[in-house]
């Protein structure tokens, strides 16, 4: 089975080519640098969403692994800071214009088990039978007939 990340970088691509502007999706860990910037409390928490377009990043690359590595401009003053984005943290490549978005399901179910402190939920088989079943006759209301 292909890695994950490198449909993402294909496509990643394919809409910063064709639209000019690619959104990506990452998450916050240790593995992933955002420069002198870093994370936000916010952005440790929700995650980050990075704007790529033609102006507003040099040095692009992606390493073998699925990692990128580039200088991104931030705030108004498009201060650049280096930035490393492991392949673990990305999550999505998105773009309004083509409307399109790629979701990572395997970090998204990783991170549902996560959250939720415990393994992924397993389907348990009950048999009708085994259930107790309660009469509701005599919580109907009595007619004139059963009177």
């Amino acid at each position: 089975m292909k890695n994950q990340i490198k449909y993402l970088q294909n496509i990643f691509y394919d809409l910063l080519n064709d639209y000019g502007k690619v959104f990506i999706v990452v998450k916050y860990s240790e593995k992933t640098v955002i420069g002198t910037r870093g994370f936000t409390a916010q952005e440790k928490e929700k995650g980050i969403i990075l704007v790529f377009n033609k102006d507003n990043y040099k040095k692009l690359k992606w390493t073998e692994d699925g990692s990128i590595v580039a200088a991104l401009h931030f705030g108004r003053n498009n201060r650049p800071e280096n930035c490393f984005l492991h392949y673990d943290d990305i999550i999505a490549v998105y773009s309004p214009e083509a409307m399109v978005k790629i979701d990572r399901w395997d970090i998204l179910n990783k991170e549902y088990d996560y959250k939720q402190g415990k393994k992924t939920p397993e389907v348990k088989k009950e048999k009708i039978i085994d259930r107790k079943v309660i009469s509701i006759d005599k919580y109907r209301n009595k007619t004139e007939k059963d009177l």
